[in-house]
């Protein structure tokens, strides 16, 4: 291709050097760990500083986050990625890292934060947009219930994935603790003040302001978690979430999957379940985690 010069408002000849070939360099230079850069280019245009704020935050939320998890969720995947913030993070005070063990045995390291995090968390929530309202604490891991604690994350993280591709934002994350807290505070001042007939309206009063449903005996149903998000025409709505274990009576899991909730199956004894009872469908997904890992496999 040959390429012509104006100057001086006069038009010249062709030039006769050829063109300059296309650059090969298509991506901006390295400045820190390869993997770190490989890293970055496939996770698209989100910083790490940003990455590392909403991780923090997710920890806060939900309280206990298996360390892959989060790596998953938070950053795409890669390891040593997820070991620099979650390095720094323990070096400023942020975040204490222990070890949990899941159904089948094996090891896996679990997330919380300190006091210190918390404070950090919450100002990071309120500058990314969440409720005011949002609870944001110190877990204190139990042995025998953090195997499930960290399945809520991973619960929590699909359908937030699914809201994020409808073009909706989340708003507010509620776990049952929290749930279940509102519904005995308020039922049990109205059994104070007016007997028992007050606290049972009361407390389904307050089950319906809050999206939970009830049976057909009247007991609220409680989900493991409940987002709150606004759609992209600005309209709000709830998502309940129930993360299922394989030890689950099949009623139960009937009542909450009749309500509406988002069911997933923890493992694979649960997944079969949820087949079993026709609700292994596209709504449902098998959250795998510490018991479906390789047991030499390495958390960096």
């Amino acid at each position: 291709m040959s390429r012509t010069k104006e100057t001086s408002g006069h038009r010249a000849g062709p030039d006769p050097r050829p063109a300059a070939p296309h650059s090969r360099k298509r991506h901006r230079m390295r400045d820190g760990h390869r993997r770190d850069y490989a890293a970055g280019r496939e996770r698209g245009s989100i910083s790490f500083t940003e990455r590392c704020q909403v991780a923090l935050a997710d920890i806060g939320i939900c309280g206990s986050v298996s360390y892959r998890d989060l790596a998953e969720a938070r950053f795409g995947g890669h390891p040593y990625t997820t070991r620099r913030a979650v390095n720094a993070w323990i070096r400023e005070g942020l975040v204490a890292e222990t070890t949990g063990t899941g159904p089948g045995g094996n090891p896996f390291k679990v997330l919380t934060l300190t006091p210190r995090g918390v404070a950090e968390a919450r100002k990071l929530a309120a500058e990314r947009g969440l409720d005011p309202g949002q609870r944001i604490e110190t877990a204190r891991p139990y042995t025998t219930q953090i195997a499930h604690d960290t399945t809520v994350y991973r619960a929590c993280a699909k359908e937030r994935e699914r809201l994020r591709r409808r073009g909706a934002t989340v708003r507010r994350i509620r776990l049952d603790n929290e749930l279940k807290r509102a519904v005995a505070r308020g039922s049990e001042s109205a059994r104070r003040t007016d007997g028992k007939q007050a606290a049972d309206a009361e407390r389904h009063r307050i089950a319906r302001e809050l999206g939970l449903p009830l049976d057909d005996e009247g007991h609220v149903l409680y989900p493991d978690a409940q987002i709150e998000y606004e759609d992209a025409d600005g309209r709000t709505g709830r998502v309940n979430i129930e993360a299922v274990s394989g030890n689950y009576r099949e009623p139960a899991v009937r009542a909450k999957a009749a309500a509406g909730f988002a069911m997933h199956a923890n493992g694979p004894a649960a997944a079969a379940l949820l087949r079993k009872l026709g609700l292994g469908d596209d709504r449902g997904s098998w959250l795998r985690g510490p018991a479906d890992r390789d047991p030499a496999a390495v958390e960096l």
